[in-house]
């Protein structure tokens, strides 16, 4: 199916965008960088200088001790003079404890020269540096994913509100060089002056444009102009005298513009907060509320408390500036995920998070604390780098201790959830043992309106290679009523929806490219702010759905449900959402198998039907390798009659992490080209839930065993590959064992771990096997099609033959070995092909 952006970009926004993400992101944490590790190594001076007067001065510090005073003019450092705050800043840009530091000023027209001490960093502001840095830390982090994410204009603009918090989070380091100073203030004070800009954009676009019009969003950019002008008006008073009316009159100036900016924007945001009508925008604007209260109340807290009391000196407070990770977060949340953002999730997530963020504090202090000045101590070296590693030890447990709190939290406090999952998990299965096409979508729709109680259900289908999707009847009255919906079955007659709508209509593009749930209102903002055609708005205004969510089988859109809204009035949670996405993965595979499956035996003589069967199989398997940097996996089928029962599967997982597998279902023909078929959809289904092959095979046993008819078992083989750490994992199910072939020690290493047969017990524990895989190394899969090929002498292949041609080929694209193989196996069986062949061959390139 044709793929098309949702959000039209210029060539303009296209290029800002790529120069956003990959130069001035990466750009300001490589200068931020030595910000944060020197932190603990810079000096304090006790005093605040603005145009290079003395505004404050810090009690008990040495600038205090040394005799200085507020409304003093400094006039030169350690003999250097300085004649701007960029001179002063590269004058004291590497100063050093305990060694004294020179300082002239002019106090009411007497020159005076001081020795100031500069003191180590106190512990209060050291801790607010190192949350701020954090702070900015998570600015840039989640601006740079929401951007890497979407290219619409809600995630530009805060892009760039992001980068510019960042900046002034982060910070850049000084250096004694004046000219690099000047430059750095100079872009300071242009973002300075952005930074309501900026603002403003982003509340006019949040979370959905005022400007809903294609293109219209490019009005917004004049917003800039003022900002760019008062920095130009600076730059051009920069050697002006201090204090002069020109400055004044900038510095009221950019008061009234930074004023009436932020307060527009917290007014366009106020009115949205309390807006009704639209359910989605407002659960997400309430948890943006939430976390800007969340976020800068404790900050503002222990700022004021440092303002307000006199002597206050309490560094944990400081502590309290971490909270304003909670505002990025909020916004890079509400922007992201699709959908209400309802109280049982925010609730669930915090929960999640919140006793993470407290087992990984405990573990700081009683490891990195304490376990690491035992250490320091007992090997008698510096307490740095056992911090860094224990850090980083504690790092590489945080996922799977996220994922034991998850699952523990989910079974003390939300029985319904795990309810739910196996609700949802028993109707996968009991979808995958039907055969009859209309059996299938029946079941699926009654089960559907028995678990959500939707007002309302659509199915929307595409056939085949058809350009158009059509609305789907299966006697959807007698479905509802089936499911003791009869009022629903009335509206549901009464309704006339189109009944088709084009594969490249707005609306299918927009589901093509979405791929998971989705809510009209959701829908309406995305398809209002381009050139959407009138079809889309027709079905979309005709539905009356609540919720839209696409079928995906392979890599083109089958279709899509349309649910109206609950009858008890709630919306569709994020679990709905989530548990809808994984039903939809595994029932399009299993829709569309069924429906070439009917058609074909409809339609055609056996053998006709057979190619139909054939061209439905090579949908499921890749049909070209997958390559990145750093790796290169390709596979290669064949049947021996026109459909087969051999699978080989391989994909990029959620994390980033490559999976493949290879199978081999007994028997041959349609009757194993069937079970194939619904293994694949169980395991993928399966694939991405957990990081343990072992438990993928182990669950798709169970699954096996209620499913599969009376001695039909499956051999199965599926591995994990983590190009982060370069270890694979895996598990055998009575496979022919993989072969991993060392490119540096030529050394042959097979993989075996992991069980017998699937379908044969389903309580058999499956092992797991780890190994470590480098640069040049290979790991070569196949079924046993290959190895017992026999030519008329009566031979067999055998897999020493075969190893040791693979061996031979290793220098070959996987791609070329695979196919010099089969052509030499099919050479050495002649024109009769005994049984289904299929490889798989993984080279790590990296």
């Amino acid at each position: 199916m044709h793929k098309a952006t949702v959000y039209p970009q210029n060539r303009f926004e296209r290029t800002s965008r790529w120069i956003g993400l990959f130069l001035l992101a990466p750009i300001l944490l490589t200068m931020a960088l030595p910000v944060a590790l020197h932190l603990n190594k810079k000096s304090d001076l006790g005093i605040s200088v603005h145009n290079l007067v003395v505004v404050s001065v810090a009690p008990l510090g040495p600038a205090s001790a040394a005799g200085l005073q507020t409304q003093d003019l400094i006039l030169n450092v350690e003999g250097l003079p300085v004649g701007s705050m960029s001179d002063f800043y590269a004058a004291i840009a590497e100063i050093q404890e305990r060694r004294p530091l020179a300082i002239t000023v002019s106090r009411r027209g007497e020159i005076l020269e001081f020795q100031m001490m500069p003191r180590p960093m106190p512990q209060a502001r050291l801790i607010r540096g190192y949350s701020l840095w954090t702070t900015g830390l998570f600015f840039l982090s989640i601006g740079w994913w929401v951007l890497f994410r979407r290219p619409d204009p809600v995630a530009r603009n805060f892009f760039a509100l992001s980068l510019i918090f960042a900046f002034f989070f982060l910070d850049i380091p000084d250096l004694p060089n004046s000219t690099y100073m000047e430059g750095k203030e100079l872009l300071r004070g242009l973002l300075q002056y952005l930074l309501p800009a900026y603002f403003l954009r982003f509340f006019l676009q949040f979370p959905v444009p005022l400007l809903r019009k294609a293109g219209r969003h490019s009005r917004l950019r004049p917003l800039l102009i003022p900002g760019y002008l008062l920095f130009g008006i600076s730059v051009l008073l920069h050697d002006v005298p201090p204090g002069s009316q020109s400055e004044k009159g900038l510095e009221i100036l950019g008061v009234v513009y930074t004023l009436v900016f932020f307060l527009s924007g917290l007014i366009i945001f106020t009115r949205r907060v309390f807006k009704r009508g639209r359910p989605i925008m407002h659960s997400k604007m309430l948890v943006v509320l939430f976390g800007l209260l969340g976020g800068l109340i404790p900050f503002l807290a222990a700022l004021m408390a440092g303002i307000l009391v006199p002597g206050f000196n309490m560094p944990q407070w400081q502590y309290l500036a971490f909270s304003l990770i909670l505002v990025p977060s909020s916004f890079g949340l509400a922007i992201l995920r699709y959908g209400a953002l309802d109280k049982a999730f925010i609730v669930r997530v915090s929960l999640i998070y919140g006793l993470l963020s407290l087992l990984l504090l405990v573990a700081y202090f009683v490891l990195v604390m304490g376990l690491g000045h035992f250490l320091s101590e007992f090997f008698n070296i510096s307490m740095q780098p056992v911090i860094m590693l224990l850090v980083a030890a504690a790092g590489l447990a945080i996922l799977p201790l996220r994922k034991l709190i998850q699952n523990w939290i989910d079974y003390t406090f939300y029985p319904a959830r795990r309810a739910n999952q196996k609700a949802m998990r028993l109707l996968a299965e009991q979808l995958t043992g039907l055969i009859d096409s209309e059996e299938v979508i029946r079941t699926f729709t009654q089960r559907l309106m028995e678990l959500y109680r939707p007002e309302s259900f659509t199915l929307y289908l595409s056939h085949g290679d058809a350009p158009t999707l059509y609305h789907t009847w299966i006697d959807e009255s007698a479905t509802l009523a089936q499911s003791g919906l009869e009022g629903e079955a009335d509206n549901l007659n009464g309704q006339n929806p189109t009944r088709s709508i084009p594969a490249t209509s707005s609306l299918i593009i927009l589901l093509d490219r979405i791929r998971h749930p989705v809510f009209a209102e959701e829908l309406e903002d995305i398809l209002f702010t381009g050139d959407t055609d009138q079809d889309s708005l027709t079905l979309l205004a005709q539905l009356q759905a609540s919720l839209l969510v696409p079928m995906v089988t392979g890599n083109r859109l089958l279709g899509f449900t349309a649910f109206g809204p609950k009858e008890s009035g709630e919306l569709y949670s994020q679990e709905d959402l989530t548990h809808l996405h994984s039903l939809m993965v595994q029932s399009a595979s299993l829709i569309e198998s069924r429906q070439f499956y009917k058609d074909s035996l409809q339609s055609r003589v056996l053998e006709k039907e057979l190619e139909v069967a054939r061209g439905i199989q090579s949908r499921l398997l890749p049909d070209q390798p997958l390559a990145t940097d750093s790796f290169t996996i390709a596979g290669l089928n064949e049947s021996c009659r026109l459909v087969g029962g051999d699978y080989f599967d391989y994909f990029l997982r959620r994390d980033g992490s490559l999976g493949f597998a290879i199978a081999d279902v007994a028997g041959k023909g349609v009757p194993a080209a069937l079970q194939m078929t619904s293994l694949r959809a169980t395991f993928r289904n399966l694939a991405d839930t957990t990081d343990s092959p072992a438990e993928v095979v182990g669950q798709l046993n169970r699954s096996l065993v209620t499913q599969a008819a009376s001695g039909q078992f499956v051999c199965f083989f599926f591995g994990i590959w983590d190009p982060k750490s370069g270890l694979t994992t895996y598990c055998n199910a009575g496979m022919d064992p993989p072969v991993l072939f060392r490119s540096q020690t030529h050394f042959r290493q097979s993989l075996k771990k992991g069980g017998p047969v699937l379908g044969v017990s389903p309580r058999f524990p499956y092992r797991e096997g780890t190994l470590s895989l480098r640069q040049g190394d290979q790991i070569f899969l196949y079924t046993d099609g290959l190895t017992e090929e026999t030519n008329s002498a009566g031979e067999f292949f055998n897999s020493g033959r075969l190893l040791g041609i693979v061996a031979e080929m290793l220098d070959f694209s996987p791609l070329e070995l695979l196919r010099n193989i089969f052509a030499q196996v099919n050479e050495f069986g002649g024109q009769e092909k005994s049984d289904d062949k299929t490889a798989i061959l993984l080279e790590i390139n990296t």
